[in-house]
C-alpha cells in the first residue's frame, strides 16, 4: 500500500478498525452554518457531566480531522469539563489548509460556537477562557494557516498533535512551514505555552514524516530525544522529548491500525495538558477538570491499623435538556476493596451498590474480616469505585 492510499485507508475506514466511541452528551451539528461542502462536516460536543463555569468563561477544545465520535472520546474518556468543536474537512491535508487559508474562518468558527451555545440556552454569555487545539493526521495543514496570524497565535494555550506533522521536503520551504510550530514549541519549552505530540515510524516519499518533523522541532528548541522504553495504547514507546510543556513521545509502529492509536488515545494527551495547566495555574477556576466531576480520595489515614476513612464525590449534574434522561439525578456507586489475592474484604454499611445523590461522602472502614471470615495481616490493599464510566482504584496499607 503506497503512502497516498495509506493514508485515504486510515482516514476514510476509522470504524473498521475500532468500535464506536463512548461519548455521551449534546451535540449539534454546525455543517450548514459553517457553508461546509459535500462529505465535510462540523459538531459542537457537550459532554453530560458538564458543569457550568463561573462567569460562563469555558474551556473551548478544537480538533481538527476525524471522526466526531472519535474526538468526543478525548474529552470524555479525560473527564474534561470542556466543550468540543470538531471539524473534519476531508481526506488529506489540503481542505484544511484550502479552509483555513481564509484567516476570517477561524474567528467564524469561534463566533459560531458561542452564538450556539448562547442560543440553545446552554450559557447566557459564553466567552472563552482557555482555547486547545487538538489535531490528527491531516488536520496540522489547518492548524499551519491558523499559527500564521499573531492574532490567533496569542489565543491558543494548547497545541496536541497525534501522528500528524509533515512538512516539504526542501529545506527553505520546510523551514517556512515550520516556523509557526518551531515558535509555538519554543514558547511551550519556556512555559508560555503548551505543545504535546506523538509519532509513530511510518516513512513517506518526498514529504517529511513526523519523525523527521518531530526532530526539527526537538533541535529547533534546543533539547534532545532519549531513549525510553514503555508499551501503553499507542504501542511501543521507543523514546521522548520532555522539557515540562513540552512533550513528544516517539513509537514504532508502521501500519495503518499503528496510525488510528495516536488518534484513539489523545484523550491522554488531553489529560498531560490538563495536568500541566492546572499545575500551573494560580486560579482554581482555571481547573479544567471539574470541581465537581467523580473523585475517588486516598483514603487517611494511610498506613492503618483499625479504621480508615473513604471518601468520594458524586458530581452535581447538568440542568434539562443537558442531563441524560432529561432530569437530576444520583448515580449508582460500587464500591470495593480487595487484598492482594483478588479477594473481596467486607465493608461494613455498605451495599454492593448503592444511589448516591449529588454530593461529598465518607465511608468508614473498619478491618474486620475477609468474606471467608479469615483475619487480615499486615498488608497492602486495593479500594475500587465505579460509576457509570468512572472508575478509579486506589491502594492503602494495614499495619496489624
Amino acid at each position: 500500500m503506497n503512502v497516498r492510499r495509506f493514508f485515504i485507508f486510515v482516514l476514510f475506514f476509522p470504524c473498521i478498525l475500532y468500535a464506536q466511541g463512548v461519548g455521551i452528551g449534546t451535540r449539534i451539528d454546525l455543517t450548514s452554518k459553517l457553508s461546509l461542502t459535500s462529505g465535510q462536516f462540523a459538531q459542537l460536543f457537550i459532554p453530560d457531566y458538564y458543569v457550568r463555569p463561573v462567569n460562563d468563561s469555558i474551556i473551548l477544545v478544537f480538533h481538527f480531522h476525524s471522526a466526531s465520535w472519535a474526538a468526543e472520546d478525548q474529552i470524555y474518556k479525560a473527564r474534561a469539563n470542556a466543550i468540543l468543536f470538531n471539524i473534519h474537512l476531508g481526506s488529506l491535508s489540503s481542505p484544511y489548509q484550502n479552509y483555513f487559508t481564509t484567516q476570517t474562518n477561524f474567528q467564524k468558527i469561534l463566533d459560531t460556537c458561542l452564538s450556539v451555545i448562547k442560543t440553545n440556552g446552554i450559557m447566557a454569555n459564553p466567552k472563552i477562557k482557555k482555547l486547545i487545539l487538538t489535531s490528527f493526521s491531516a488536520g496540522y495543514a489547518g492548524l499551519r494557516e491558523i499559527l500564521k496570524s499573531p492574532a490567533y497565535y496569542d489565543k491558543i494555550d494548547v497545541i496536541n498533535l497525534a501522528d500528524g506533522l509533515h512538512s516539504n521536503s526542501d529545506p527553505g520551504t520546510m523551514a517556512v512551514q515550520m516556523k509557526d510550530f518551531l515558535q509555538f514549541a519554543k514558547d511551550s519549552r519556556d512555559k508560555k505555552k503548551i505543545m504535546i505530540m506523538t509519532h509513530s515510524s511510518i516513512p513517506t516519499s518526498g514529504y517529511q514524516s513526523t519523525t523527521q518533523t518531530a526532530n526539527y522541532l526537538i533541535s529547533g528548541i534546543g533539547s534532545t530525544r532519549v531513549t525510553y522504553s514503555s508499551f501503553d495504547g499507542i504501542g511501543n514507546q521507543t523514546s521522548k522529548c520532555d522539557t515540562g510543556s513540552f512533550r513528544l513521545k516517539g513509537y514504532t509502529g508502521q501500519t495503518a491500525d499503528d496510525h488510528m492509536k495516536h488518534l484513539y488515545a489523545m484523550n491522554k494527551m488531553l489529560e498531560q495538558a490538563i495536568n500541566i495547566m492546572n499545575s500551573t495555574s494560580t486560579d482554581v477556576r482555571d481547573n479544567i477538570v471539574s470541581e465537581n466531576s467523580f473523585k475517588l480520595y486516598q483514603n487517611y489515614p494511610n498506613p492503618f491499623n483499625s479504621t480508615t476513612t473513604i471518601k468520594f464525590t458524586i458530581p452535581t449534574p447538568l440542568s434539562p435538556p443537558f442531563a441524560k434522561g432529561g432530569k437530576q439525578g444520583g448515580s449508582v456507586v460500587t464500591l470495593k476493596v480487595y487484598d492482594i489475592l483478588g479477594r473481596e474484604v467486607v465493608i461494613r454499611h455498605w451495599r454492593m451498590d448503592e444511589e448516591k445523590s449529588p454530593g461529598e461522602y465518607e465511608v468508614q472502614f473498619t478491618i474486620r474480616q475477609l468474606t471467608d471470615d479469615s483475619r487480615l495481616s499486615n498488608a497492602v490493599y486495593f479500594y475500587r469505585m465505579i460509576a457509570g464510566e468512572y472508575s478509579e482504584t486506589k491502594k492503602m496499607i494495614y499495619i496489624k
